[in-house]
């Protein structure tokens, strides 16, 4: 079982601006913060190491997002994933399914930090 009161955080996002933007935030408040561009590199990258939670940013209709975040979970059913989704976005009906929580792009630097906080809080 994974230390959920650990500070290790793993971004996936396919805009890197907004990727770096994201991780330079959560480190400035403390946490430890590895990032992958790609989807399929944040599940290997998941499996090699302490990831406590997960954020997934992903373009398109969220099924890549679905897919992935599928995996994590059967890899680590307990694993946080927050989701991040644009308000214009279609998604796939199933796409935030997997999700642990859901933020809109547009409201991310309000709620984020909470999230993040919330979802490793200790158990």
């Amino acid at each position: 079982m994974r230390n959920r009161t650990a500070r290790s955080v793993l971004c996936i996002g396919s805009d890197p601006v907004n990727l770096n933007l994201r991780c330079a935030l959560l480190k400035h408040h403390g946490w430890e913060v590895v990032s992958c561009s790609h989807g399929h590199e944040g599940i290997f990258r998941f499996a090699q190491g302490d990831i406590n939670l997960v954020i997934l940013d992903l373009d398109g209709d969220g099924a890549e997002s679905a897919l992935i975040a599928g995996e994590l979970k059967r890899q680590s059913p307990r694993l946080p994933i927050i989701m991040l989704v644009s308000n214009e976005e279609t998604l796939f009906p199933e796409a935030t399914a997997q999700a642990d929580a859901v933020v809109l792009k547009s409201e991310e630097e309000l709620v984020l930090l909470d999230h993040v906080r919330g979802l490793l809080k200790p158990t």
